[in-house]
Order: C-alpha cells, then sequence, then structure tokens
C-alpha cells in the first residue's frame, strides 16, 4: 500500500539521521537503464557554467569564473567519465552542464559539484535525468536512469547474474566511480528486493558503508542498482568529506559499559508489532528507556541524542491539566470548508494577510474512512500555510508550512522567543488541552531529557518544542506522539499529530495482562557488554542546517550479537519478540519431502523464492492435488512472496461468495484484484475450494497472460486440436493458446481437461510462465 508516512518525509526533505536506533537510509531509487542496442535518440546540447545552492541557478560570470578555476574537473572530463562508468550513456549527448557550490545532499556539506543533465526524446516522449560530479576530485556522487526510458528491455528471471556476481559488480563501480574511495574499506550493509519475486523485473539493490580509520561510519551510504543482466543502472553516494577525529578514545570500553549498566531501565508500554503493511498485534512488553540505542561520546562519556527527547518510567511524564477551554466536538453535520476555515483562524495560526489558495475535501490517512479539509492559505510573500481539520468532528489534526515539521523545514518564519521557558510550557499545555479530545485523560506530557543536554530547544530562534504520550489504563502506548511546536511568543507553530490515529482502545481491551515483573525484564533485556566504536554526526540533520552546529563524533554503541533488531519483552509470555519483525526466509534445503523428486530442481527454486512454503513438518507434499486457491496463490506469491498484501487497508470488504475476510485466500484475491486479474463479485462464487483441473489451469493461464479477449475471438474459428480427447474440453481456445505457449502439453496425444493437478505439475507450469516474462506484449507482474 502507498506508505503516507514514507511520503511526508521525503516531501519534508529530510535524508538521513543517525538516531538511537540506528542507520536510516532514504536514498533515490530511479533504477532501471538500456543496453547496447538501444535505439537511437535525439538530444541537444546547452552547456553552462552557473554558481548556486542545488540545481543551478543563472548567476554573474564574474562568479562563474571563480568557480571554473577553483574546478579540477572540466565539464568534458566530467562527462567522459560518467560515459566510461555507465556505457548507456555512451549514445547520449548533454542537455546541459552546470557548475555550483551545492549543499543539496547528505550530509549536507558544500561542495564544488557538476550537475551534468540528460534529456531522452523518443517519439512523442522525453525523459530527462541528471547525474553529480565532484569538480575537484572527480567522485561521482549519483547518476541513474529513468525508469520509462528502456522499459521494455527489463531483465527477467532467471537473472544472468546472481546476487553474489552483482555485489562484486557494485562493489567494483563504486571503486572506479569514486576514486577519493580507492584507500578505504568497503562493506555491505544492506542489500534488498534482490530477486525477491519470480516475476518481476530482476533488480539488486545494494548499499555500502566505509570505514574510516578501522571504524564504521554510521550515517554515510552508497547505494547500488544492478540489474539482473549485470548492468549497473544507478549510484547515489552519501559521503563526508571531512577530517575524522582521533579514533582513539579517552573513555574507556570499560566506562561506557558502565554508564550504560548505570542509565539502564526497562519500561512497560503497549507495543504494536507490524512489519511494513503485514498484520498488526497488540501486546503489552517491556522495552529498553532509549539510552540504550543512544551512542556515548568517547571523549566526553556523555549522551549524543541528536536532537531527540528520551523518556522512560513514570517519572518522566506530567500530567496534562483541564483548562477552562477544553476541545470540545464538533456536532451535526459534516463541517463546511468556511467553518473548518473559522476554526483554524480562531487558534490565531493563520498569517495575517493571508488569503485561502486551496481547499479539498479527500479521505484522512491517519484513520480508515475518515473525512478531512486539507486547507492551504498563502500570503503575498508567497509564505505557505497548511492545516487539516476532522470534518465529523472539528479536530484539527495538522497545523505546517506546506507538510513540513522541524527541524526538517530548517524554521523559516519563526518568531525570536520573547517570553521564557515557563511561561511557553504553560502556553503548550493550555494549547493542547484545547486542540486535542480528552487531552487530560489521555496524555502526558514528555519530560525533557535530563541525562543529556537540550541542544534545540535552548535555541533563541528556535521553537519551543513539546511532546505528548498517549496513555491507556496509566501504560505508554507506543508510537502514540503528539508534536506541538509554539513560536516565541507562545502562539501556535506546528501540530503534528500520530502518523495513524486508528481507534485502539477495542485492540488494547483485548492484550492479554503482564506476568513478567519488571526486575525480570530488566533481567533479559541488559545488554551483552559489548562495546564497539564508530563515527556519527550530530547536529543539523538536513540539507542547508548550520555548518557550525554539525559536528562529527567518536562514539561508544552497544548491542547483543545475536539481536538484528530492537527487541520488547511479550510481559505475558516472557517471550523475547522484535518489534519489527520480518518474516523468516526459507531456505532452499527445506522441503524434506522432494528428495529425488521428479521436479525436485524446480520446487526447491520456488522454495527459495517463497513462492511455496513448507508446512509445519518441513514438507512441501509435491503429489497432493492442488485447489484453485492453492494455484492463485502460487501465482500470487510469485509476485509479492510476502504473504500479508492488504492487510492494512482492506478489512471487511468480500470479494466473493466463498472469499469473505478470513478466507486462506483472501490476501491472494486481494492481489490479484489490484492488478486486475480478479474482478471482484460478492454475489457468486470464485471456486476456490475447488480441485484444479487442467482445463480450469488453463483458463487460469489465458487469465495471467491477460489474453482473454484474444481466446473469446478464437473460441468459434478454431480448427481442431492436436488432441483426441477434444470433445471433452469446453474452453477449447484456452487450451489451444497453452499447448502453443508450451506452458501444457499433451499426455500420449490427450489432453485430459479433468485431471487434477499437483503441487508438483503445478510448479513446473509455473517455472515454464516465468520463462515467458518479457516475450509476451503484456507483463505478467502488473
Amino acid at each position: 500500500m502507498y506508505d503516507k508516512r514514507a511520503s511526508r518525509l521525503r516531501k519534508a526533505g529530510m535524508l538521513t539521521v543517525a538516531g538511537s536506533l540506528g542507520v536510516g537510509l532514504l536514498l533515490p531509487g530511479i533504477t532501471n537503464a538500456a543496453n547496447d542496442s538501444a535505439p537511437a535518440y535525439r538530444f541537444q546540447e546547452d552547456a553552462k557554467i552557473v554558481s548556486g545552492s542545488g540545481p543551478a541557478q543563472p548567476s554573474e560570470s564574474s562568479d562563474s569564473a571563480i568557480l571554473e578555476k577553483e574546478a579540477k574537473i572540466t565539464k568534458e572530463q566530467a562527462i567522459g567519465r560518467l560515459r566510461e562508468l555507465f556505457p548507456d550513456l555512451k549514445n547520449t549527448e548533454v542537455s546541459s552542464a552546470s557548475l555550483g557550490e551545492s549543499t543539496d545532499r547528505y550530509p549536507p556539506v558544500p561542495r564544488l559539484v557538476w550537475t551534468i543533465s540528460w534529456s531522452v526524446t523518443k517519439g512523442n516522449s522525453t525523459s530527462s535525468f541528471h547525474s553529480e560530479v565532484d569538480a575537484r576530485t572527480g567522485d561521482v556522487w549519483s547518476t541513474s536512469f529513468p525508469g520509462a526510458w528502456l522499459k521494455e528491455e527489463e531483465s527477467f528471471y532467471p537473472p544472468a547474474v546472481n546476487q553474489e556476481k552483482a555485489a562484486q559488480i557494485a562493489l567494483e563501480l563504486v571503486k572506479k566511480a569514486i576514486p577519493s574511495l580507492q584507500n578505504d574499506t568497503l562493506e555491505s550493509f544492506l542489500s534488498y528486493g534482490s530477486q525477491s519475486a519470480l516475476f518481476g523485473p530482476v533488480l539488486y539493490d545494494f548499499t555500502f558503508r566505509r570505514k574510516v580509520n578501522g571504524l564504521f561510519v554510521d550515517f554515510e551510504g552508497i547505494n547500488v542498482q544492478v540489474r539482473g543482466d549485470g548492468r549497473v543502472t544507478g549510484l547515489h553516494a552519501s559521503l563526508h568529506k571531512s577530517s575524522y577525529p582521533s579514533p582513539t578514545p579517552k573513555i574507556s570500553e570499560r566506562e561506557a559499559a558502565a554508564k550504560y549498566k548505570k542509565d539502564f531501565a526497562v519500561d512497560l508500554q503497549y507495543v504494536k508489532l507490524q512489519n511494513g503493511s503485514g498484520p498488526k498485534e497488540w501486546i503489552l512488553g517491556y522495552v529498553r528507556n532509549p539510552l540504550f540505542y543512544a551512542p556515548v561520546d568517547a571523549q566526553t562519556g556523555e549522551y549524543v541524542f541528536h536532537g531527540l527527547y528520551a523518556a522512560y518510567g513514570t517519572s518522566a511524564y506530567a500530567d496534562v491539566p483541564r483548562t477552562g477551554a477544553s476541545f470540545k466536538a464538533h456536532t451535526g453535520g459534516p463541517l463546511s470548508a468556511e467553518q473548518a476555515e473559522e476554526l483554524v483562524k480562531a487558534t490565531g495560526y493563520v498569517p495575517e494577510g493571508s488569503k485561502l489558495a486551496q481547499k479539498s475535501e479527500q479521505e484522512g490517512w491517519r484513520t480508515p474512512g475518515q473525512l478531512v479539509w486539507s486547507l492551504n492559505w498563502k500570503n503575498e510573500n508567497g509564505r505557505d500555510t497548511h492545516a487539516i481539520v476532522d470534518t465529523r468532528t472539528g479536530q484539527i489534526l495538522e497545523l505546517s508550512e506546506n507538510g513540513i515539521y522541524p527541524p526538517w523545514n530548517q524554521n523559516p518564519n519563526v518568531k525570536p522567543r520573547s517570553i521564557t521557558s515557563e511561561s511557553a510550557d504553560a502556553k503548550a499545555l493550555q494549547w493542547f488541552d484545547e486542540l486535542v479530545p480528552q487531552a487530560s485523560e489521555n496524555w502526558k506530557l514528555v519530560k525533557k531529557n535530563s541525562a543529556g543536554k537540550d541542544n534545540v530547544s535552548s535555541k533563541k530562534n528556535e521553537p519551543f518544542t513539546y511532546q505528548f504520550q498517549r496513555f491507556y489504563n496509566r501504560i505508554p502506548v507506543q508510537d502514540q506522539q503528539i508534536i506541538l511546536n509554539l513560536n516565541g511568543d507562545g502562539n501556535l507553530y506546528t501540530l503534528q499529530l500520530p502518523y495513524e490515529q486508528e481507534a485502539i482502545e477495542e485492540a488494547l481491551k483485548a492484550v492479554k495482562p503482564a506476568a513478567v515483573t519488571k526486575e525480570e525484564a530488566s533481567k533479559r533485556l541488559q545488554a551483552d557488554g559489548r562495546m564497539s566504536l564508530s563515527y556519527t554526526m550530530n547536529g543539523a540533520f538536513y540539507t542547508g542546517g548550520d555548518d557550525k552546529e554539525r559536528k562529527l563524533l567518536l562514539v561508544y554503541r552497544q548491542g547483543s550479537e545475536a539481536e538484528s533488531a530492537p527487541q520488547v519483552l511479550d510481559a505475558a509470555s516472557g517471550k523475547l519478540r522484535d518489534l519489527r519483525p520480518i518474516p523468516a526466509v526459507p531456505k532452499p534445503s527445506e522441503g524434506k519431502d522432494i528428495t529425488g523428486h521428479w521436479a525436485q530442481k524446480e520446487l526447491a527454486e520456488l522454495v527459495r523464492l517463497q513462492v511455496l512454503v513448507p508446512d509445519a513438518d518441513g514438507n512441501l507434499n509435491p503429489d497432493a492435488v492442488l485447489t484453485y486457491g492453492d494455484w492463485l496463490t502460487m501465482f500470487a506469491r510469485g509476485i509479492r512472496p510476502d504473504s500479508y498484501y492488504g492487510e492494512n487497508y482492506r478489512t471487511a470488504e468480500a470479494f466473493y461468495a466463498d472469499v469473505q475476510p478470513g478466507s486462506p485466500y483472501y490476501r491472494t484475491v486481494s492481489l490479484l484484484t489490484d492488478i486486475n486479474r480478479l474482478q471482484p463479485d460478492p454475489d457468486r462464487k470464485l471456486g476456490v475450494d475447488e480441485p484444479l483441473t487442467r482445463e480450469k489451469l488453463a483458463s487460469a493461464l489465458v487469465n495471467e497472460l491477460r489474453y482473454e479477449k484474444l481466446s473469446s475471438l478464437l473460441d468459434k474459428p478454431l480448427g481442431k486440436l492436436a488432441v483426441t480427447d477434444e470433445g471433452r474440453i469446453t474452453n477449447k481456445a484456452d487450451v489451444f493458446l497453452v499447448m502453443k505457449l508450451g506452458l501444457l502439453q499433451d499426455i500420449g496425444c490427450e489432453f485430459r481437461p479433468q485431471d487434477a493437478v499437483t503441487r508438483a505439475q503445478a510448479a513446473i507450469v509455473l517455472m515454464r510462465l516465468a520463462g515467458l516474462q518479457g516475450k509476451t506484449d503484456q507483463p505478467i507482474s502488473y
């Protein structure tokens, strides 16, 4: 499903934060390319030298001349390097080339960069993309090819290059593209999207990080995309080029471990376990306090917070008092746009002189079925003011400057502080009670952490920032926070509600009570004492940030070798659970009963690709007869191996009379509906529980190839089939097509339309279908 939270982060320009839970790399992923037989294209060239930040902008010629003198790499050399590294650019000419001081990357350090723009015209369609080359070192910072450029040349299964070979190709490309890394150690940090599905383009995606002075740099990343045919389609590097601190710490490893142990604590919370769009599970769990994940400065021994608050234990929260103007919900019919506008204006949030430029009623993304008014104002200076209001209750759900919040908006238009922190605290509590339903009953103010310096809220030109935590039965509810920012005069600056606002009370009522004591949980969740040194960056984590705030630090981190993701101790069962559980990937050796089977090779490959999943005993039962629903599931898992498709946004929709919510085939049909292979009809049965016959399989294959209309045209004029039992076949055109394509074959000159299909036979057919990818007029995977 479309991830609205990620969308908002991209909209805000957020790049990378080496936060308390590790490294987050939000790197571009435009990842398609051409091959050497690409058709000719026509171009125009217009090279110019400009100065400025980000994409090049026109400038005075004197500035251009100064920049050109500083550059050690000429425009021609930059273009030549790109064409040498990426052969797909050899037949491509430059549409523009600009030279400028750019900070439009992460880390946001000024660089002199050649921005090479390419524009490809094919018929009436034009695709544009660009590359960036360091004008001082020749390092290639980024390049990628637009997906629409050569989509018809996608690389499908089986790939010519496996994941191991692709990783080698990616590493060799990085060494050539970024010569300043020649003496550095690079190690693979993440690899994903690597032939994860049977159907669809094969694309490998790797992220590397480097070691400096033998230590990892946790805020950098180099992302490379490689197609299944071995061609590199994208490179994006986020590297810091300044000198690094000494790798020798003043604080010993033992001292750092002692500090972590002294400050360690656990907190009982309601925790939602969920992986991506997969199923949710609420539990009562003990979580480690955020200090467990915060790095410790190896020179000073202080925690590094990156401007975050760390709240843990009941002592970290303060009550929200009731005021005389607590929130009152709107009654009557849905709010009009004018009523919503007046509600926002009544808070004083809309700048004087601003005019409503846009209003739209739309479905809110925080709560399924929620309707909201999205309102945007503009003033004469072009300043955007944005608000979202619930049409039913009148609650203001968002106040922002075009959906962007501190610090990512770099705090434009914030009023300098003219009141004391104590006065601002009182104003924040008052605002919160006025804006949030049942504020006093359900929410508490998170006290600012005293374990480290508050590097953000103490600045004169920064907003006053407050975080509020949702409680249920006096227990915090994880991921339910509201962030309120006030101007320096105590008036509203931004309001940011949780990304999800689903009604959670019913789910929390069903949670099992805690059976594990806090003392036992504390022992179970303690670290193993292992410390590691690395480099991190603190401060100015946004493009164009203040360079004086940005610090490179040598830090300690703690963790367990066995823990790959943050964990929570289930307070009911006593089991350790991953906060973001990742489904286990079956190993090729699984499927104990396929050894020596005539279809062992195909079955094992489908297990590797997660199309087939062995049962609890490790068996595949290859000779078991399939149902039609089983075949649909195999096909769907060939497109999306994850088994939880549609779990989040379809909860009560009936697709067919025999595919209702709770059906084992519900997620399969959800996917096939979204890609238009099935047309739901709640009044009829799909037949998912019926045995899969050879004729039914033939019709299913015609549907999956999108050949239904062709089949209907062939049905009447079709001649005799090359089988002796033609009279027993109802859908002759379907059988004719799949036999001509080699997907199904005769058995002793008979088709045997009513014979049941086993799992092994279906595996053979599915692999044949995969072999047709790229050879049909319509894609199979979407």
